[in-house]
């Protein structure tokens, strides 16, 4: 389904998934952290009161899965408030930390206030890795036993990693790590570079061949353990390109159940997706720094159904470059974040791509000629 300007959201565009930033306030300092996490809460974040009276706002939208996040959002003292009338209002609600605050008792909260699935980011294998990642001496241990006591506590459990050229090669150690702590899943995300990202453009991010090698290799898991862990790329649209491609090649069915409703779209920034910032402006993603409007301005309905920015991010029929001449295009879209970082523009073509739609190679090869 398309749209034009000023139509607004249609059946297509059914909200699946809100990231609210609770707070830039954070223990650690992340390399690659799109927040630009401080260590204490910023001025102006969004208070108690205007979070619930969003949180009812976009539950006139519909029940999406909601993702609390930061910063770290453990910090917020009033979290528990938040996240206890969240999960009275949606279905499904999680919590994004970095579990180095996470002991049994803090644990057994979060359970009992009703979260139902926390991530927690792993960004290596080993604790030299993750802890030059982190900034911070011991944050591994930290988070092992975070996860520790979120599982004894009966919380499912997702491990996220973002992949950078430091650790691409512990991806399959990083896998027997989150098999062994009892996981549920394993969600990989593709550097984005926007925030401290930014520094790590050059000297981090994966090539387009070699980002599409991991991918590849994580669909393979994916086949290998399915049923028994829910293994997904994040940020990484032509993942779904590739899915279907192994899948043509070797005959195989495309993977169904629970957790692969994804099978059908790659970027769903704007069109299923949003994220609220701790200022209340509300974005496509986290990682693509343009704001549709804000929440402490305008009802959330008005803007989900009604920003002229959501409209364009539903057409794929917009995208340029080689995005707008493949035959993927919209099951893929590309990562419109690393096309606004990278190109300028957000309907720009992915940068992170290896794949040369054969119309569009046609093409260059005539211009060339």
């Amino acid at each position: 389904m398309t749209h034009t300007h000023g139509h607004g959201a249609g059946m297509g565009d059914a909200l699946r998934l809100v990231f609210w930033e609770l707070t830039a306030a954070c223990n650690l300092k992340c390399r690659h952290c799109r927040a630009e996490a401080q260590e204490e809460a910023v001025a102006g974040e969004m208070t108690t009161e205007e979070i619930l009276r969003v949180a009812g706002e976009i539950r006139t939208v519909g029940d999406p899965i909601i993702v609390l996040s930061g910063g770290e959002p453990l910090i917020r003292p009033d979290f528990f408030a938040i996240a206890g009338k969240c999960s009275e209002l949606f279905s499904r609600v999680a919590l994004a930390t970095n579990g180095t605050m996470v002991d049994d008792e803090l644990a057994r909260r979060i359970a009992a206030v009703g979260i139902q699935r926390v991530s927690v980011s792993l960004d290596g294998a080993y604790a030299a890795t993750h802890d030059a990642f982190r900034g911070l001496q011991g944050s591994f241990a930290q988070a092992l036993a975070g996860c520790a006591a979120l599982r004894r506590a009966g919380l499912p459990l997702q491990i996220n990693v973002t992949v950078t050229k430091h650790n691409d090669t512990e991806l399959p150690a990083l896998l027997e790590l989150t098999k062994e702590i009892g996981a549920d899943a394993l969600h990989v995300f593709m550097l984005v570079p926007v925030g401290c990202g930014l520094e790590m453009l050059e000297d981090g991010r994966l090539s387009p061949e070699r980002s599409e090698e991991v991918l590849t290799w994580l669909f393979e898991q994916s086949m290998a353990l399915q049923g028994e862990m829910h293994i997904k790329a994040t940020c990484a649209p032509m993942y779904f390109r590739i899915m279907r491609q192994v899948s043509h090649e070797r005959g195989i069915p495309l993977p169904t159940g629970a957790g692969m409703h994804a099978v059908t779209r790659g970027c769903l920034a704007g069109s299923a997706v949003c994220f609220i910032s701790r200022l209340g402006e509300v974005q496509p993603c986290g990682y693509l720094p343009t704001i549709a409007g804000n929440v402490r301005e305008q009802p959330f309905a008005e803007i989900w159904n009604e920003s002229p920015l959501f409209a364009t991010l539903r057409d794929p029929n917009l995208l340029t470059g080689k995005c707008g001449a493949c035959g993927y295009r919209k099951v893929c879209l590309g990562c419109r974040a690393r096309a606004y970082a990278v190109h300028g523009s957000y309907l720009a073509e992915e940068p992170d791509c290896s794949y040369q739609p054969p119309a569009y190679a046609a093409r260059e090869a005539c211009d060339v000629a």
